[in-house]
């Protein structure tokens, strides 16, 4: 019995002294998230930030603003061999389809791209020629061999919409009377008789 209290004392104390180090051991382990630094030690790592999300779509683009008077006239007519557009700023193109118009041998076939200037101040649309370019089928810059039967410089039409998806070019010039096929120039929204007997497109 004597014996047995000493023994006793003897095992509170190395218990005592191993749980001590065992918290010691814990404290100073570090995250298994961390990395080494340069020395070896192991560096507790910071808190990670979140990336920002990318966004799913792209902002939608702002229509551009048409000019009073000119909507019913803003987009692509064509006639057989010919496309006209009208943007919505007033800015107007055509392009012609001139066929062979260079050499005999070897015909190069040609296309003429026009630029048109917009007058609103008569009241109804009139479209004039500031100029043109010719070009082949390669688009390297031509000359055709003649322009007799083209548009020139200067010369114009008043539009008017004629029917639904239809509109009517009417010649300013006398040149352009004298040289004009079908006036007539249809968008996608004019109907299948439309295209066929006055556009023939």
């Amino acid at each position: 019995m004597g014996l047995r209290y000493p023994l006793a004392a003897a095992l509170a104390v190395l218990l005592l002294g191993g749980g001590v180090a065992l918290g010691r051991a814990v404290l100073a382990e570090p995250a298994t998230s961390g990395a080494a630094n340069a020395t070896g030690a192991v560096v507790a790592a910071g808190p990670q930030l979140a990336a920002p999300a990318t966004p799913s779509g792209t902002p939608a683009s702002t229509p551009a603003a048409v000019i009073p008077g000119l909507a019913p006239f803003v987009g692509t007519w064509r006639v057989h061999g010919a496309e006209l557009t009208i943007e919505p700023d007033g800015k107007a193109t055509e392009r012609i389809d001139l066929g062979p118009c260079r050499g005999i041998s070897v015909p190069v076939r040609c296309t003429a791209t026009a630029t048109l200037k917009l007058d609103l101040s008569p009241g109804a649309p009139h479209l004039v020629y500031t100029g043109f370019r010719y070009t082949g089928d390669d688009g390297a810059t031509v000359v055709p061999d003649s322009l007799e039967g083209l548009p020139r410089v200067g010369d114009g039409y008043r539009v008017r919409v004629f029917a639904p998806g239809v509109i009517e070019l009417i010649p300013l010039t006398e040149h352009l009377r004298q040289i004009l096929g079908s006036p007539y120039r249809c968008s996608a929204a004019a109907d299948e008789n439309a295209h066929r007997r006055l556009c023939n497109a």
